[in-house]
């Protein structure tokens, strides 16, 4: 009997009675991919609703800009200019004498004016500042904006109250080195002595200061320099794609 060779082992395929592993394997790959494309979609209607500006610019600019100028007005004023101021003042008082009748030495008599003093004093080297107040009797001044954010080129206008002296910042001159008192003394003031005149004369020098910083042609070259400050102070707080904007300032009182 002739001998056999010994036939190779065949390495067969493994056998499984579970069919849902291969079901789930061809069923895998198209699960996962619509498990992402669930995820980007809920994503992207999230950042539609909670941050819509992403898609839109022009909100997007309103927005940092808007924000800009809540930074700009949160303090109560805005400081925009000081001016040094020389003022001239003049005063004079009367000097008075009692007349009474020789009859009558008591009561009241009768005033007569037998002579008057007179000052003229210029004070240098007053100072005062120009605020435009964003705060009125404790409330708050809302700012304006208009213009169309989504045009570049399209001036944006910011109506802001007008600039005033600030009274509670007025440096009146205290150095004798620089203030100029002449005193025209009448005949009786020179017997008497009597500094009212000189007294009233330094009193009224705040009063002057404010009303020359008030005065019309002060105001309208503090009006238009505190329009370009201001424009400079609000383009520091924008982002540097939003600082070359055309912006102006318009002032409360001014008509459109």
């Amino acid at each position: 009997m002739a001998d056999r060779d010994p036939q190779p082992a065949s390495s067969a395929p493994l056998a499984t009675n579970r069919p849902w592993l291969a079901v789930a394997g061809c069923l895998g790959g198209g699960t996962l991919a619509i498990g992402a494309a669930m995820l980007l979609l809920v994503a992207a209607v999230v950042l539609l609703v909670l941050v819509p500006d992403i898609l839109s610019p022009s909100r997007r600019h309103t927005a940092m800009f808007i924000s800009a100028l809540g930074e700009l007005t949160e303090a109560p004023a805005l400081k925009v200019a000081t001016r040094e101021i020389a003022v001239r003042v003049d005063a004079s008082t009367p000097t008075e004498a009692t007349l009474r009748a020789w009859l009558v030495p008591i009561g009241p008599g009768w005033k007569v004016e037998v002579g008057r003093t007179k000052v003229e004093l210029v004070a240098e080297g007053n100072r005062v500042q120009y605020i435009v107040p964003l705060e009125v009797d404790g409330a708050r001044v809302e700012a304006g904006v208009e213009g169309d954010f989504g045009d570049s080129d399209v001036e944006l206008v910011v109506t802001l109250p007008p600039p005033r002296v600030d009274e509670s910042l007025v440096e009146v001159q205290s150095d004798p080195k620089r203030l100029r008192i002449e005193i025209d003394r009448d005949w009786a003031d020179h017997v008497v002595g009597d500094d009212r005149a000189r007294d009233e004369a330094l009193a009224a020098i705040r009063e002057a200061v404010i009303r020359e910083a008030s005065s019309e042609i002060a105001m309208f070259e503090v009006r238009e320099k505190a329009r370009a400050t201001v424009v400079e102070m609000l383009r520091a707080l924008l982002p540097e794609e939003l600082r070359d904007r055309p912006i102006r300032i318009r002032w409360s009182d001014e008509p459109r």
